[in-house]
């Protein structure tokens, strides 16, 4: 009995019964810690069912006397029969076929296999073996004996049901691109290593001898371990796995890895296609591909900058966003580099069609700004010369043209503001300290030219304050003046303004006593489009006074003044003098 502890046989026996007992055991956590999947279910009992072979054929070497070893041998084809169905079951989990791993094909199973497993002990006839007895073997005992026709069928079905499983195995992880090279390696070579060498110790083609109650199940087991450590260790078979692989694969945009030194080491078919180049880009220095990349920046700390680069395809210029993300470990020592691909050739024509439009706006606004105003200022001054000139039924033509003159010109400076807002200038989209007092008293003085029939008055003094926003605050409270002049029905328009400020915020109110703003009409007012009372402007003012005041961070309104009228109120944030 000592020699049995140093001799390879046994060794290899115990050693594979060990690895198949961890595994199960691995698999079965595996199995209740994270997802009841029928590929890692149908493992583990894989995994069961070598071990149990395994272990039995540890015990019948070990056994000292027939009857003991005789028992062990017969109770290791309870795992070694069951092993060839699970390896089928295994197989068809992993592809398309996994419908068929349910409870009607596993009874099936269990049915086909009850038969072996009660006539396995129909002593003391036997209709398995033949003659059953114990033979020695170097060190060891092991049972020898004749085989009957239905046990050599069951073996047979053995080895057929197995070779499908295991190919199956290899026809669904050969192809898979979520599966690298090296976890493809250890697949294939556990899968047919022990079914190789099975079938070569049954028909006696190995060059040397050992009873198959040892090689047979050691075989197994050690390939059922690296089929495990490829399934476990690259989560090969796990659904999240698969889902990242096939999300990877199947997105739009492109996906490169390099390792540190800057090889591409897994690519996709998007990145292939994007690139416009036909085979895999794999074993490819990235700093060849992309000429944005260098090795400087490569060995920097820092991650690789996003980047636009083109190129030419039979459908012409293709514009690609590259952006990177380092992996790293836990102590920060980066292991690769994630470069991710995206099409923006739409969005660089729309920014280039954006681009025409704007130049094109500013052309229009340019001629609003000097071409249509100093045309407009000539029908002003020749308006003014005439009158001196006309009788009395022409006085009311010239008033006319003038009063049209003047809100022509009105509507450039309002169109010319509008147009700085939409071309986003930088002067008119930064925002600054402005003084409320001047701009107010500029803009009052201003209305007081243009309208000298009306009665502007301010109430109090208006507060010497910083408001937070810019040149185009002017714009603001020229518009709000205007229409109270312009949209008065009395004879004498009577405006008036106020301000106060607290809590950080200041209000200023331009009340006048035209016809008011119906109350459902006090939202709607400041939209696109939208016109006053007998109004024949293009309503783009108050929207103006709308947008500016809502990008200083403020606040507009209108409210009913008492008696008539209506009063505006635009409420602005004071300046942090803190």
């Amino acid at each position: 009995m000592g020699g049995f502890q140093f001799h390879l046989p046994l060794i290899l026996i115990s050693l594979a019964t060990s690895v198949g007992v961890l595994t199960t055991v691995y698999a079965a956590y595996y199995l209740n810690r994270y997802e009841r999947t029928k590929q890692v279910m149908t493992f583990t009992v894989l995994a069961a069912s070598i071990t149990l072979w395994t272990f039995f054929a540890l015990l019948q070497l070990t056994a000292t006397s027939f009857a003991q070893s005789y028992w062990a041998y017969k109770m290791l084809h309870f795992g070694s029969f069951t092993t060839a169905p699970a390896v089928l079951l295994y197989g068809l989990s992993m592809g398309d076929a996994r419908r068929w791993v349910n409870r009607k094909t596993v009874s099936v199973v269990v049915l086909l296999l009850l038969p072996v497993f009660v006539l396995l002990f129909t002593d003391p006839v036997p209709v398995l073996f033949e003659d059953p007895r114990l033979t020695s073997f170097g060190a060891f005992s092991v049972i020898e004996h004749g085989n009957t026709l239905i046990y050599v069928s069951y073996l047979s079905a053995f080895y057929v049901i197995a070779t499908i499983g295991l190919s199956y195995i290899v026809y669904q992880t050969w192809p898979d691109p979520s599966l690298g090279r090296k976890q493809t390696a250890i697949l294939v070579t556990a899968i047919f290593a022990p079914m190789l060498l099975s079938v070569a110790q049954t028909f006696s083609l190995l060059p040397f001898e050992t009873p198959g109650t040892i090689l047979t199940p050691t075989s197994f087991s050690v390939g059922m371990a690296g089929v495990g450590y490829a399934a476990f260790r690259y989560e090969a078979f796990d659904t999240k796995a698969l889902a990242r692989s096939r999300t990877i694969e199947n997105m739009s945009d492109g996906y490169l890895l390099i390792d540190t030194g800057g090889k591409i080491i897994d690519d996709n078919q998007s990145a292939r296609s994007l690139l416009d180049v036909g085979s895999p880009l794999t074993e490819m220095q990235i700093t060849d591909l992309f000429s944005a990349i260098d090795e400087q920046t490569l060995r920097g700390t820092d991650s690789v900058p996003s980047f636009i680069t083109h190129i030419q395809t039979d459908d012409g210029t293709r514009y690609l966003e590259i952006s990177s993300s380092d992996f790293a470990t836990e102590t920060e020592q980066t292991l690769g580099t994630l470069f991710v691909i995206r099409d923006i050739t739409t969005r660089k024509k729309a920014q280039q069609q954006l681009e025409e439009q704007r130049n094109d706006l500013d052309i229009l606004n340019q001629v609003l700004r000097h071409d249509i105003r100093n045309d407009l200022q000539v029908v002003t001054g020749y308006g003014d010369l005439l009158t001196d000139h006309v009788d009395e039924d022409g006085t009311e033509y010239l008033d006319t043209l003038q009063s049209s003159a003047d809100h022509a010109a009105e509507l450039t400076e309002t169109a010319r503001d509008i147009a700085d807002v939409m071309l986003s200038r930088e002067d008119a989209q930064q925002q600054d300290r402005v003084n409320l007092r001047s701009t107010l008293e500029r803009e009052l003085d201003k209305i007081e030219s243009e309208y000298p029939n009306a009665n502007l008055t301010v109430e109090g003094s208006l507060p010497a304050v910083q408001v937070r926003a810019n040149q185009l605050l002017d714009s603001v409270f020229r518009n709000l003046l205007s229409n109270a002049v312009q949209h008065n029905d009395k004879d004498v328009p009577e405006i008036s303004v106020s301000a106060t400020n607290h809590d950080g915020r200041v209000v200023v109110r331009i009340a006048d006593n035209g016809p008011g703003v119906a109350d459902n009409q006090k939202e709607e007012i400041f939209g696109k489009g939208e016109k006053g009372l007998d109004s024949s402007g293009t309503g783009l003012g108050l929207h103006l006074v709308h947008h500016l005041v809502t990008h200083y961070g403020g606040e507009v309104w209108v409210e009913d003044n008492d008696p008539e009228g209506a009063v505006f109120a635009v409420e602005l944030p004071l300046v942090d003098t803190s």
